[in-house]
Protein backbone atom coordinates (compact mmCIF):
# COMPACT_ATOMS: atom_id res chain seq x y z
CA UNK A 1 0.00 0.00 0.00
CA UNK A 2 3.01 1.99 1.13
CA UNK A 3 4.88 1.39 -2.31
CA UNK A 4 1.62 2.03 -4.20
CA UNK A 5 1.13 5.58 -2.88
CA UNK A 6 5.32 6.35 -2.96
CA UNK A 7 4.77 5.53 -6.70
CA UNK A 8 3.93 8.05 -9.71
CA UNK A 9 5.15 11.11 -7.55
CA UNK A 10 8.42 12.79 -7.57
CA UNK A 11 9.99 13.05 -4.50
CA UNK A 12 12.42 16.15 -5.16
CA UNK A 13 9.04 17.64 -5.49
CA UNK A 14 7.60 16.37 -2.03
CA UNK A 15 10.61 17.92 -0.44
CA UNK A 16 10.78 21.34 -1.97
CA UNK A 17 6.40 21.30 -1.49
CA UNK A 18 7.63 20.45 2.36
CA UNK A 19 10.13 23.07 2.76
CA UNK A 20 7.95 25.54 1.04
CA UNK A 21 5.30 25.18 3.58
CA UNK A 22 8.53 24.86 6.08
CA UNK A 23 8.84 28.55 5.95
CA UNK A 24 4.86 29.15 6.74
CA UNK A 25 5.22 29.59 10.86
CA UNK A 26 8.95 28.63 11.22
CA UNK A 27 9.56 32.07 12.02
CA UNK A 28 6.64 32.60 14.31
CA UNK A 29 7.38 29.50 16.55
CA UNK A 30 10.89 29.79 16.41
CA UNK A 31 10.40 33.00 18.92
CA UNK A 32 8.00 30.36 20.66
CA UNK A 33 9.83 28.23 21.47
CA UNK A 34 12.87 30.55 23.02
CA UNK A 35 10.09 31.42 25.26
CA UNK A 36 11.59 29.53 28.30
CA UNK A 37 14.85 31.39 27.89
CA UNK A 38 12.89 35.48 27.19
CA UNK A 39 10.50 35.11 29.41
CA UNK A 40 12.71 35.69 32.43
CA UNK A 41 14.30 38.68 31.12
CA UNK A 42 11.81 40.12 29.16
CA UNK A 43 10.11 43.25 30.42
CA UNK A 44 6.39 42.13 29.75
CA UNK A 45 7.64 38.91 31.81
CA UNK A 46 4.76 36.21 32.00
CA UNK A 47 2.11 38.50 29.68
CA UNK A 48 5.27 38.78 26.76
CA UNK A 49 2.96 35.25 25.35
CA UNK A 50 -0.21 36.70 25.37
CA UNK A 51 1.42 39.72 23.56
CA UNK A 52 2.78 37.77 21.39
CA UNK A 53 -0.55 35.97 20.17
CA UNK A 54 -2.17 39.32 19.90
CA UNK A 55 0.87 40.48 17.52
CA UNK A 56 0.22 37.13 15.50
CA UNK A 57 -3.54 38.08 15.00
CA UNK A 58 -2.78 41.74 14.08
CA UNK A 59 -1.06 40.53 11.59
CA UNK A 60 -4.05 39.62 9.96
CA UNK A 61 -4.37 42.79 7.92
CA UNK A 62 -1.51 40.52 5.63
CA UNK A 63 -4.63 38.42 4.52
CA UNK A 64 -6.91 41.35 4.52
CA UNK A 65 -4.82 43.46 1.84
CA UNK A 66 -4.50 40.03 -0.09
CA UNK A 67 -8.27 39.83 -0.05
CA UNK A 68 -9.06 43.25 -1.28
CA UNK A 69 -5.47 43.24 -3.73
CA UNK A 70 -7.25 40.25 -5.42
CA UNK A 71 -10.75 41.49 -5.66
CA UNK A 72 -9.91 44.76 -6.99
CA UNK A 73 -6.93 44.64 -9.15
CA UNK A 74 -6.84 43.52 -12.36
CA UNK A 75 -3.35 42.07 -12.08
CA UNK A 76 -3.13 38.95 -9.79
CA UNK A 77 0.04 37.26 -9.42
CA UNK A 78 0.61 35.26 -6.21
CA UNK A 79 4.09 33.92 -7.27
CA UNK A 80 5.72 37.28 -6.57
CA UNK A 81 3.38 38.23 -3.58
CA UNK A 82 4.87 34.93 -2.07
CA UNK A 83 8.80 35.55 -3.22
CA UNK A 84 8.37 38.72 -1.42
CA UNK A 85 7.04 37.31 1.93
CA UNK A 86 9.67 34.82 1.93
CA UNK A 87 12.24 37.38 1.49
CA UNK A 88 10.93 39.44 4.09
CA UNK A 89 10.73 36.59 6.26
CA UNK A 90 13.80 35.68 6.07
CA UNK A 91 15.61 39.24 6.59
CA UNK A 92 13.75 39.97 9.27
CA UNK A 93 15.06 36.18 11.16
CA UNK A 94 18.64 37.24 10.77
CA UNK A 95 17.96 40.62 11.87
CA UNK A 96 15.84 39.74 15.24
CA UNK A 97 19.10 37.67 15.98
CA UNK A 98 21.22 40.31 16.63
CA UNK A 99 18.52 42.56 18.26
CA UNK A 100 15.90 40.27 20.29
CA UNK A 101 17.40 41.83 23.31
CA UNK A 102 16.78 45.33 22.60
CA UNK A 103 14.08 47.29 24.10
CA UNK A 104 12.64 50.41 24.49
CA UNK A 105 10.09 53.08 26.76
CA UNK A 106 6.41 53.35 24.93
CA UNK A 107 4.09 55.31 26.98
CA UNK A 108 5.92 55.05 30.29
CA UNK A 109 6.48 51.42 30.02
CA UNK A 110 9.51 49.23 28.67
CA UNK A 111 8.66 46.69 25.76
CA UNK A 112 10.73 44.67 24.05
CA UNK A 113 10.26 46.02 20.77
CA UNK A 114 12.87 44.50 18.46
CA UNK A 115 11.33 41.04 19.23
CA UNK A 116 7.62 42.28 19.37
CA UNK A 117 8.19 43.85 15.40
CA UNK A 118 10.16 41.92 13.81
CA UNK A 119 8.01 38.80 14.75
CA UNK A 120 5.13 41.01 12.96
CA UNK A 121 7.00 40.63 9.74
CA UNK A 122 7.02 36.96 10.30
CA UNK A 123 3.50 36.84 11.33
CA UNK A 124 2.31 38.71 8.62
CA UNK A 125 3.77 35.97 6.42
CA UNK A 126 2.25 32.98 8.55
CA UNK A 127 -0.77 34.30 8.53
CA UNK A 128 -1.09 35.53 4.94
CA UNK A 129 -0.10 31.85 3.92
CA UNK A 130 -3.35 30.63 5.05
CA UNK A 131 -4.93 32.57 2.25
CA UNK A 132 -2.06 32.55 -0.25
CA UNK A 133 0.19 29.70 0.18
CA UNK A 134 -2.34 26.61 0.65
CA UNK A 135 -4.09 27.52 -2.42
CA UNK A 136 -1.09 27.97 -4.07
CA UNK A 137 -0.51 24.41 -4.01
CA UNK A 138 -4.00 23.49 -5.88
CA UNK A 139 -1.59 24.62 -8.72
CA UNK A 140 0.00 20.88 -8.22
CA UNK A 141 -1.70 17.37 -8.44
CA UNK A 142 -3.49 16.56 -4.76
CA UNK A 143 -1.10 14.46 -3.59
CA UNK A 144 1.54 17.33 -2.87
CA UNK A 145 -0.76 19.32 -1.10
CA UNK A 146 -0.06 16.45 2.24
CA UNK A 147 3.29 17.23 2.03
CA UNK A 148 3.08 21.14 1.92
CA UNK A 149 1.03 20.30 5.15
CA UNK A 150 3.97 18.11 6.69
CA UNK A 151 6.23 21.45 6.07
CA UNK A 152 4.02 23.68 7.82
CA UNK A 153 3.79 21.56 10.57
CA UNK A 154 7.16 21.01 10.90
CA UNK A 155 8.01 24.74 11.18
CA UNK A 156 6.38 23.84 14.43
CA UNK A 157 8.97 20.75 14.91
CA UNK A 158 12.00 21.64 13.64
CA UNK A 159 12.32 25.05 16.34
CA UNK A 160 11.33 22.42 19.33
CA UNK A 161 14.47 19.91 17.99
CA UNK A 162 17.12 22.30 18.35
CA UNK A 163 16.13 23.70 21.47
CA UNK A 164 15.93 20.25 22.47
CA UNK A 165 19.75 20.59 21.95
CA UNK A 166 19.61 24.18 22.56
CA UNK A 167 19.10 22.35 26.26
CA UNK A 168 16.61 25.58 26.83
CA UNK A 169 14.82 25.22 30.15
CA UNK A 170 16.16 21.47 30.60
CA UNK A 171 16.56 22.24 34.26
CA UNK A 172 14.69 23.91 36.96
CA UNK A 173 15.67 27.54 37.45
CA UNK A 174 17.86 27.87 41.09
CA UNK A 175 16.50 30.13 43.96
CA UNK A 176 19.54 32.52 45.02
CA UNK A 177 19.36 35.05 47.75
CA UNK A 178 19.61 38.34 46.13
CA UNK A 179 18.89 40.19 49.69
CA UNK A 180 20.97 43.94 49.89
CA UNK A 181 22.60 44.51 52.71
CA UNK A 182 21.60 46.03 56.24
CA UNK A 183 17.79 44.97 54.21
CA UNK A 184 15.58 42.78 56.81
CA UNK A 185 13.57 41.65 53.53
CA UNK A 186 14.30 38.40 51.80
CA UNK A 187 14.61 38.42 48.21
CA UNK A 188 14.98 35.45 45.84
CA UNK A 189 15.18 35.70 41.98
CA UNK A 190 14.98 32.52 40.21
CA UNK A 191 17.94 31.99 37.83
CA UNK A 192 17.92 29.20 34.97
CA UNK A 193 20.73 27.22 33.40
CA UNK A 194 22.64 28.57 30.33
CA UNK A 195 22.02 26.81 27.13
CA UNK A 196 24.20 25.34 24.93
CA UNK A 197 24.47 27.73 22.50
CA UNK A 198 22.84 31.35 22.40
CA UNK A 199 19.52 32.63 20.93
CA UNK A 200 21.85 34.73 18.24
CA UNK A 201 22.53 31.76 16.80
CA UNK A 202 19.52 29.45 16.90
CA UNK A 203 17.87 32.66 15.25
CA UNK A 204 20.61 32.64 12.20
CA UNK A 205 19.98 29.01 11.61
CA UNK A 206 15.54 29.75 11.41
CA UNK A 207 16.86 32.49 8.90
CA UNK A 208 18.88 29.77 6.66
CA UNK A 209 15.68 27.76 6.46
CA UNK A 210 13.70 30.90 5.39
CA UNK A 211 16.28 31.01 3.09
CA UNK A 212 16.09 27.74 2.05
CA UNK A 213 12.01 27.85 2.01
CA UNK A 214 12.46 30.86 -0.52
CA UNK A 215 14.65 28.80 -2.91
CA UNK A 216 12.40 25.64 -2.66
CA UNK A 217 9.60 27.91 -3.39
CA UNK A 218 11.11 29.15 -6.40
CA UNK A 219 12.41 25.41 -7.38
CA UNK A 220 8.74 24.78 -7.69
CA UNK A 221 8.20 27.87 -10.31
CA UNK A 222 11.27 27.08 -12.28
CA UNK A 223 11.99 23.23 -12.10
CA UNK A 224 10.76 21.23 -15.22
CA UNK A 225 10.15 18.31 -13.18
CA UNK A 226 8.08 20.90 -10.60
CA UNK A 227 6.42 22.24 -13.80
CA UNK A 228 5.73 18.46 -15.28
CA UNK A 229 3.75 17.77 -11.72
CA UNK A 230 1.13 20.99 -11.98
CA UNK A 231 -2.09 20.78 -12.90
CA UNK A 232 -4.04 23.10 -15.97
CA UNK A 233 -6.85 24.92 -14.60
CA UNK A 234 -9.12 26.49 -17.06
CA UNK A 235 -11.32 29.09 -15.61
CA UNK A 236 -11.86 27.91 -12.27
CA UNK A 237 -12.03 24.32 -13.11
CA UNK A 238 -8.88 21.77 -12.31
CA UNK A 239 -8.08 19.06 -14.40
CA UNK A 240 -5.55 16.61 -13.46
CA UNK A 241 -2.51 15.48 -15.91
CA UNK A 242 -4.06 12.27 -17.82
CA UNK A 243 -1.76 9.67 -16.40
CA UNK A 244 -3.30 6.13 -17.03
CA UNK A 245 -1.22 4.67 -14.99
CA UNK A 246 -1.73 6.73 -11.46
CA UNK A 247 -3.60 4.94 -9.18
CA UNK A 248 -7.27 6.09 -8.60
CA UNK A 249 -7.23 7.58 -5.08
CA UNK A 250 -4.64 9.98 -7.06
CA UNK A 251 -7.24 11.19 -9.60
CA UNK A 252 -9.92 14.24 -8.76
CA UNK A 253 -13.19 13.46 -9.74
CA UNK A 254 -14.55 17.00 -11.46
CA UNK A 255 -17.92 16.10 -10.64
CA UNK A 256 -16.90 17.01 -6.35
CA UNK A 257 -19.96 17.74 -4.61
CA UNK A 258 -19.85 18.08 -0.87
CA UNK A 259 -23.70 18.94 0.43
CA UNK A 260 -23.46 22.94 1.60
CA UNK A 261 -24.90 22.13 5.55
CA UNK A 262 -21.13 20.23 5.32
CA UNK A 263 -19.25 22.64 3.69
CA UNK A 264 -20.40 25.39 6.10
CA UNK A 265 -20.03 23.11 9.38
CA UNK A 266 -16.04 22.08 8.11
CA UNK A 267 -15.50 25.79 7.83
CA UNK A 268 -17.22 26.30 11.73
CA UNK A 269 -14.90 23.13 12.75
CA UNK A 270 -11.88 24.57 11.74
CA UNK A 271 -12.19 28.07 12.77
CA UNK A 272 -12.92 26.51 16.51
CA UNK A 273 -9.97 24.32 16.44
CA UNK A 274 -7.86 26.97 15.60
CA UNK A 275 -9.60 29.17 18.04
CA UNK A 276 -7.74 26.85 20.46
CA UNK A 277 -4.71 25.68 18.81
CA UNK A 278 -3.35 28.95 17.48
CA UNK A 279 -5.25 31.77 20.07
CA UNK A 280 -6.54 30.43 22.87
CA UNK A 281 -3.84 27.85 24.27
CA UNK A 282 -0.28 29.36 23.04
CA UNK A 283 -1.43 32.46 25.18
CA UNK A 284 -1.79 30.26 28.29
CA UNK A 285 0.95 27.82 27.62
CA UNK A 286 2.98 29.19 30.21
CA UNK A 287 -0.06 29.75 32.87
CA UNK A 288 -0.41 26.01 32.71
CA UNK A 289 3.17 24.28 32.42
CA UNK A 290 5.28 26.49 34.67
CA UNK A 291 3.78 25.84 37.90
CA UNK A 292 5.06 22.15 37.69
CA UNK A 293 8.57 23.13 36.89
CA UNK A 294 11.03 24.98 33.83
CA UNK A 295 11.61 20.55 32.46
CA UNK A 296 7.46 20.76 32.34
CA UNK A 297 7.25 23.53 30.51
CA UNK A 298 10.49 23.04 28.05
CA UNK A 299 9.13 19.73 27.36
CA UNK A 300 5.70 20.70 26.99
CA UNK A 301 6.88 23.71 24.17
CA UNK A 302 9.04 21.15 22.26
CA UNK A 303 7.19 17.88 22.55
CA UNK A 304 3.90 19.48 21.43
CA UNK A 305 5.25 21.01 18.65
CA UNK A 306 6.54 17.70 17.33
CA UNK A 307 3.27 16.12 18.03
CA UNK A 308 1.38 18.39 15.21
CA UNK A 309 3.18 17.49 12.22
CA UNK A 310 3.53 13.71 13.14
CA UNK A 311 -0.24 13.51 13.33
CA UNK A 312 -0.53 15.62 9.61
CA UNK A 313 2.15 12.96 8.36
CA UNK A 314 -0.48 10.14 8.47
CA UNK A 315 -1.98 11.70 5.71
CA UNK A 316 0.85 10.06 3.53
CA UNK A 317 -0.81 6.42 4.71
CA UNK A 318 -4.59 6.65 5.09
CA UNK A 319 -7.23 8.05 2.87
CA UNK A 320 -9.25 11.31 3.64
CA UNK A 321 -10.63 10.74 6.97
CA UNK A 322 -14.53 11.01 7.49
CA UNK A 323 -16.54 13.52 8.88
CA UNK A 324 -17.42 11.26 11.90
CA UNK A 325 -13.92 10.66 12.91
CA UNK A 326 -13.53 14.41 12.86
CA UNK A 327 -16.48 15.33 14.96
CA UNK A 328 -15.20 12.53 17.55
CA UNK A 329 -11.41 13.47 17.82
CA UNK A 330 -13.00 17.68 18.04
CA UNK A 331 -15.00 16.86 20.87
CA UNK A 332 -11.61 15.24 22.55
CA UNK A 333 -9.64 18.01 21.34
CA UNK A 334 -12.56 20.09 23.25
CA UNK A 335 -12.32 18.47 26.32
CA UNK A 336 -8.89 18.01 26.86
CA UNK A 337 -8.54 22.12 26.04
CA UNK A 338 -10.72 22.31 28.87
CA UNK A 339 -8.73 20.65 30.90
CA UNK A 340 -5.87 22.88 29.96
CA UNK A 341 -7.74 26.35 30.73
CA UNK A 342 -8.75 24.65 34.27
CA UNK A 343 -4.96 24.18 35.22
CA UNK A 344 -4.14 27.50 33.82
CA UNK A 345 -7.07 29.45 35.67
CA UNK A 346 -5.66 27.40 38.91
CA UNK A 347 -2.00 28.88 38.63
CA UNK A 348 0.65 29.17 40.57
CA UNK A 349 -0.96 26.80 42.65
CA UNK A 350 -2.82 23.73 40.57
CA UNK A 351 -3.74 20.21 41.26
CA UNK A 352 -1.01 18.00 41.41
CA UNK A 353 1.79 20.53 41.92
CA UNK A 354 5.25 18.94 42.57
CA UNK A 355 4.43 15.59 42.01
CA UNK A 356 5.79 13.68 38.71
CA UNK A 357 1.96 12.98 38.00
CA UNK A 358 1.47 16.58 37.65
CA UNK A 359 4.04 16.96 35.50
CA UNK A 360 3.33 13.67 33.20
CA UNK A 361 -0.30 14.78 32.96
CA UNK A 362 0.51 18.46 31.43
CA UNK A 363 3.35 17.29 29.09
CA UNK A 364 0.56 14.19 27.80
CA UNK A 365 -1.94 16.86 27.58
CA UNK A 366 -0.68 18.84 25.36
CA UNK A 367 1.01 16.53 23.11
CA UNK A 368 -2.58 14.46 22.90
CA UNK A 369 -4.64 17.47 22.53
CA UNK A 370 -1.69 19.77 19.97
CA UNK A 371 -1.70 15.99 18.28
CA UNK A 372 -5.23 15.99 17.28
CA UNK A 373 -5.48 19.71 16.64
CA UNK A 374 -3.14 18.84 13.67
CA UNK A 375 -4.54 15.69 12.19
CA UNK A 376 -8.14 17.83 12.49
CA UNK A 377 -6.63 20.63 10.42
CA UNK A 378 -5.10 18.08 7.95
CA UNK A 379 -8.83 16.00 8.08
CA UNK A 380 -10.87 19.27 6.63
CA UNK A 381 -8.02 20.68 4.35
CA UNK A 382 -7.65 17.14 2.27
CA UNK A 383 -11.70 17.19 2.30
CA UNK A 384 -11.63 20.58 0.80
CA UNK A 385 -8.59 19.91 -1.71
CA UNK A 386 -10.84 18.65 -4.61
CA UNK A 387 -12.97 21.61 -4.25
CA UNK A 388 -12.53 23.24 -8.34
CA UNK A 389 -13.99 26.12 -6.15
CA UNK A 390 -12.53 28.10 -3.33
CA UNK A 391 -12.49 25.80 -0.85
CA UNK A 392 -8.59 25.92 0.18
CA UNK A 393 -9.69 29.83 0.52
CA UNK A 394 -11.98 29.38 2.72
CA UNK A 395 -10.47 27.59 4.78
CA UNK A 396 -7.91 29.57 5.77
CA UNK A 397 -10.27 32.54 6.18
CA UNK A 398 -11.57 29.89 8.55
CA UNK A 399 -8.15 29.69 10.10
CA UNK A 400 -7.57 33.04 10.48
CA UNK A 401 -10.58 34.22 11.92
CA UNK A 402 -10.79 31.12 14.84
CA UNK A 403 -7.05 32.50 15.93
CA UNK A 404 -8.40 36.38 15.96
CA UNK A 405 -11.44 35.65 17.63
CA UNK A 406 -9.06 33.12 20.32
CA UNK A 407 -6.19 35.49 20.57
CA UNK A 408 -8.21 38.21 21.41
CA UNK A 409 -10.70 36.97 23.77
CA UNK A 410 -7.31 35.33 25.47
CA UNK A 411 -5.15 38.38 25.69
CA UNK A 412 -8.47 40.82 27.64
CA UNK A 413 -8.65 37.43 30.04
CA UNK A 414 -4.85 37.16 30.66
CA UNK A 415 -3.92 41.34 30.68
CA UNK A 416 -7.53 42.67 31.59
CA UNK A 417 -9.42 40.43 33.51
CA UNK A 418 -6.57 38.69 35.75
CA UNK A 419 -8.04 35.34 35.46
CA UNK A 420 -4.55 33.52 35.02
CA UNK A 421 -2.10 34.80 37.57
CA UNK A 422 1.78 34.05 37.01
CA UNK A 423 4.11 31.15 39.14
CA UNK A 424 7.37 31.81 40.91
CA UNK A 425 9.30 28.99 42.13
CA UNK A 426 10.64 31.36 44.33
CA UNK A 427 7.79 32.66 45.74
CA UNK A 428 7.67 30.38 48.77
CA UNK A 429 10.69 31.15 50.27
CA UNK A 430 9.89 34.58 51.31
CA UNK A 431 6.09 33.74 51.91
CA UNK A 432 5.20 34.39 55.47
Amino acid sequence: MLTQRLSNRRLLVDFLALMFGLGAWIGVNGVYVQLPLIVHTAPEGWTLPAHMVMLVQIANLGPILYTLYIKYSAWVCDRYIIYALLAAASCSTVILSFLHGKTSVIFGNEHSTALLSLMFVTALVGCTSSVLFMPYMRNYREIYLVSYLVGEGLSGFVPSAVALIQGVGQHNPQCVNVTEPGSDHLKFVATSSDPRFSSLIFFVFIGTLLCLSFLSFLGLNVLPVAIGERVKLPCSMEALPTDTTAPPSYKTNSGWKMPRNVYYYLLVMMAVVCFLGNGTLPSIQSYSCLPYGSVAYHLTVTLAAIAGPLAMSLGFFINTPAVKLLNVLMAIVLVLSGIICYLAAKSPHPPLQNTWQGELLVVVLWIVVCGLIGFVKMGITTLYRPDPGRGLYYTGVATQIGSLIGAITTFVLVNHAKVFKSYSPCDYLTAD
